[in-house]
């Protein structure tokens, strides 16, 4: 069996970003669009892989169809 492929959460990501940034002393743009879809994806990507049978849509009051609904209704402004 393949070992299985250590994935990093986007704060991680962000973190060894900044931590090689302040290391070299360079000034840096960070875009913060890509690792708030990094997070998007691996909350829905939780949810898909999750055992989501406790909890309802608070606007339909039935189960989320899946991560993406479970996403935009609970984090999405």
């Amino acid at each position: 069996m393949k070992p299985m492929e250590k994935k990093q959460t986007a704060v991680e990501l962000l973190k060894e970003t900044l931590d090689a940034e302040m290391k070299l002393g360079t000034k840096m743009i960070i875009n913060w669009d890509m690792y708030l879809e990094m997070e998007k994806e691996q909350i829905q990507e939780a949810w898909n892989d999750g055992d989501y049978a406790y909890f309802d849509s608070k606007e339909t009051g039935r189960d989320f169809e899946n991560g993406e609904q479970y996403y935009n209704e609970v984090y999405s402004k």
